[in-house]
């Protein structure tokens, strides 16, 4: 009994110290600021974010930041040329290549706050602000004349009434075409909910998913509107993002 009662003894000590380490006991403090970005992947494309953060409460972050997503329609195929093995890929039927910016005003507001390092901080997420969809034209390599072999390639912007599967060789540079950008400006909208799973209470490691909406007042013509193909104006998109970052006390 009394050998029972030192082992005992013993180990209640070691139990309690090894409970104290998974304990989340850093410092708490109230942070001021914070700076996270990283990838965000939705239904038709991806893109980059990057977001300043500023403590309101200690449960309530004002977010400032700024998204640039690629968007695709859900009809683009790439296609090849069967008779050059080095042709380029390409999109038969896509006239504009959309980029969208997304300067963005929101918040974070905390769900459930971690207690241990494993665990994890829930938030739920918004954001607003204006969608600025870029549509660069898409410029293709179009073989002369019509018929294989080609004489001569030379580089123009596609044109579905003259451009068609028998004098495309490939896709022109991604640059090609730059200087021809058209602007649709539209606004823009999230929600979401944020899953931050840093070991450390200054750090940021973050999954977010959700839904985010880009309208615009007039149709963005991404494809060529043949064999029932159409486009839109509204992008309802739902999306995943991985995150990066730090808090500050200043």
């Amino acid at each position: 009994m009394r050998w029972t009662f030192l082992l005992v003894a013993l180990m209640v000590p070691a139990f309690h110290a090894k409970a104290q380490q998974t304990i989340y006991d850093e410092t708490r403090v109230l942070y001021r600021s914070q700076w996270s970005g990283g990838l965000i992947i939705h239904g038709d494309g991806w893109g980059l974010q990057v977001y300043r953060g500023i403590h309101r409460t200690a449960r309530v972050v004002r977010l400032y930041g700024l998204e640039m997503v690629g968007m695709k329609h859900p009809k683009e195929v790439k296609s090849f040329n069967p008779y050059y093995d080095n042709s380029r890929g390409y999109f038969y039927g896509k006239l504009n290549a959309l980029t969208i910016l997304r300067p963005t005003i929101g918040g974070k507001h905390l769900i459930t706050d971690k207690i241990r390092r494993s665990g994890v901080e829930v938030n739920y997420v918004w954001g607003i602000g204006p969608s600025i969809g870029l549509a660069k034209p898409v410029y293709l390599q179009i073989g002369k004349p019509d018929a294989i072999p080609y004489q001569n390639i030379v580089t123009e912007r596609y044109d579905p009434a003259v451009h068609d599967v028998q004098n495309i060789y490939g896709r022109a540079s991604w640059f090609t075409g730059v200087g021809e950008i058209r602007p649709y400006i539209g606004g823009f909208g999230r929600f979401g909910f944020n899953f931050e799973h840093s070991g450390h209470a200054d750090g940021i490691k973050a999954i977010e998913v959700g839904c985010t909406m880009d309208a615009f007042p007039t149709v963005v013509p991404i494809m060529a509107e043949m064999e029932g193909v159409t486009n839109k104006q509204f992008f309802w998109e739902f999306y995943l993002a991985i995150q990066f970052g730090k808090k500050y006390i200043q």
